[in-house]
């Protein structure tokens, strides 16, 4: 934990949140339509680079490619961050080269500070350029070709007040993606193998009528498909299948006693892929059939 309502995230959590494939889609997403690269800094000033360090404004890239740029645009980066930390809401800057770029802090259900989501630079309309005496400086003072720093400043994206309204509402939404999926890792993180276990079995009991596989529910709960298959096993005395399978034939036999749907019906509304599926496994947990059971 950091002074000032900020929190470390542990190593291990952050990697796993580099490798969630939303968030990398996400940053896919937004660059197909307009051009920018966001990504996520840490209360430690971590980043994710959801980008791999690709698509860069080239401009950023020449500047960040210098030691005396990369000063510069760290601290810069760092100052905005804190600064929308404070203020605890998305805050739309002008960087030290004269482009533009917005912030969005990030906070837990008790408001600590975990960081917050960035969208790259770009040109906001109606607002002031750098002067071509400003970028001369620049490129002097970090030991680039003033020509070519120019014509990257120049073709920047520009982006309309309305597309701005845009970026930091859709920063936000990722922002509480990214927030929940923090929250998740650190609570399966510090819970014990039973209660990881229930925790589990709820999603299960409560997404049973969706296609569940082992690896899925793994991934989605942060353990391996081994390690759940394990722990399953051990705390339940049942396969992840077998427990799932008897959940879901539980379901069809209230649906066969007090419903009129089809079996078919029944079949796909209790989660099985096929009725051939649902027949076989029904049998083997009550000894017969669909049909038979709801004769009897």
């Amino acid at each position: 934990m950091r002074e000032n309502g900020h929190k470390s995230i542990s190593p291990e959590v952050f990697a796993k949140l580099g490798r969630e494939k939303h968030l990398h889609e996400y940053c896919g997403i937004i660059f197909k339509l307009l051009g920018l690269v966001i990504d996520y800094i840490s209360a430690d000033d971590r980043t994710l680079r959801l980008s791999s360090g690709a698509r860069f404004n080239p401009f950023c890239s020449a500047l960040r490619g210098a030691p005396a740029g990369q000063a510069r645009c760290s601290e810069c980066d760092i100052a905005n961050a804190r600064l929308a930390a404070r203020k605890k809401a998305p805050v739309c800057y002008r960087c030290h080269a004269g482009l533009h770029e917005v912030v969005v802090p990030l906070f837990d259900h008790q408001g600590t500070y975990l960081g917050c989501m960035t969208s790259g630079q770009f040109h906001l309309e109606n607002s002031e350029r750098a002067s071509s005496a400003d970028i001369r400086k620049l490129a002097e003072e970090c030991g680039l070709d003033p020509l070519e720093l120019q014509n990257a400043y120049d073709n920047s994206l520009a982006v309309t007040t309305l597309q701005l309204e845009g970026i930091i509402e859709y920063l936000s939404m990722i922002g509480r993606h990214l927030t929940g999926l923090h929250e998740n890792l650190i609570y399966m993180d510090k819970i014990n193998t039973p209660a990881k276990i229930e925790v589990i079995k709820k999603y299960m009991e409560e997404n049973y009528r969706s296609r569940l596989t082992l690896g899925a529910v793994a991934k989605k709960h942060y353990i391996s498909p081994g390690g759940l298959a394990h722990a399953f096993k051990k705390e339940m005395n049942l396969t992840f299948i077998n427990y799932l399978n008897s959940f879901r034939v539980t379901k069809a036999r209230e649906l066969l006693e007090h419903t009129a749907l089809s079996v078919g019906e029944i079949a796909y509304n209790t989660g099985f892929g096929s009725v051939s599926q649902f027949n076989r496994v029904f049998k083997v947990f009550t000894g017969k059939s669909p049909g038979e059971y709801r004769k009897q």
